[in-house]
């Protein structure tokens, strides 16, 4: 990984699916600095002011700052060009180029990652009880699986809580940088996560604003570094979802009652054969191909 890599990330107003355009067009971040603004203008169609910031080297001064707090925190870099950038997450259009971990790294090879979620706005007794089930069975016949969860997400937490304390390796992803997720409410769970040899990962850095024009952008990354998605329950479809169906990953969900509002969600993309309808915890082992 090159400081242009990190740099990159840091030019005013460019977008992650700009910035997997020019790696496309250009083939590295090292190449697109090099570029004159009449290149990168002809070749990547970017707006002049985009343009003339790249040729001045904007970026840079962020991007050594963001190497210092990253050495401090132990957090390391990992760009998509890099030989350590999970394989799975780099053939998805719109990839972070750039992602922050701390923790086991090699979990990212694994190739039996599946994400137990419920919606954004909460689930029910029903749905963490059904999701407990699944999480059970896996460790029973599945134990090699690697849980893949949003770390603040509080159902999410509780299901990365019990994915630990069933001897399961897991991965959270946060939405925050992750010297900052170690040190607010979600601290306890990055510590057990990181003591059960488990690993940490975002694409925001210590130094880095929100994530420019992604919605729910950690929900991406779980979508694209995972096998497949069990929805237990959701009030409406999640973003995870719409990912991982653009992304053609398995996406599973629990039937519910209509007259559930909590079940509006999954019961929609059961209908409309978005996602493939779990029946049982079994259903979960097999649709995955977890063992």
């Amino acid at each position: 990984m090159k400081i242009e890599d990190i740099a990159i990330s840091f030019v005013p107003n460019l977008t992650n699916r700009a910035v997997v355009h020019l790696l496309d067009r250009f083939g590295s971040a090292e190449r697109v600095y090099s570029a004159s603004a009449e290149e990168l203008i002809r070749v990547a169609e970017l707006n002049e002011t985009i343009a003339r910031d790249i040729v001045a080297h904007a970026g840079f001064c962020e991007a050594e700052r963001e190497l210092k707090a990253c050495d401090k925190h132990g957090v390391k870099v990992v760009a998509s060009t890099d030989s350590g950038y999970p394989n799975q997450l780099r053939y998805i259009d719109d990839y972070p180029h750039i992602i922050y971990m701390v923790g086991a790294a090699s979990l990212l090879e694994s190739s039996a990652m599946c994400a137990i979620m419920g919606g954004v706005s909460g689930i029910s007794s029903y749905g963490e009880k059904m999701a407990l089930r699944i999480l059970e069975k896996i460790a029973e016949v599945a134990p090699e699986t690697v849980v893949v969860g949003a770390m603040e997400c509080d159902f999410d937490a509780v299901m990365l809580r019990v994915a630990c304390g069933l001897g399961l390796r897991c991965i959270g992803v946060a939405d925050a940088a992750l010297s900052k997720v170690a040190k607010q409410r979600y601290a306890d769970l990055a510590d057990e996560i990181l003591l059960h040899a488990g690993l940490l990962i975002s694409e925001r850095g210590e130094n880095s604003a929100k994530v420019v024009g992604e919605h729910y952008p950690h929900h991406r990354v779980i979508a694209g570094i995972c096998r497949g998605v069990v929805i237990v329950e959701s009030n409406q479809i999640p973003p995870v979802a719409k990912y991982a169906d653009g992304y053609g990953r398995t996406l599973l969900a629990l039937p519910g009652r209509v007259t559930d509002s909590m079940s509006w969600g999954t019961n929609r993309m059961i209908a409309t054969s978005m996602a493939q309808m779990v029946c049982s915890e079994r259903d979960v082992i097999e649709y995955l191909e977890l063992c």
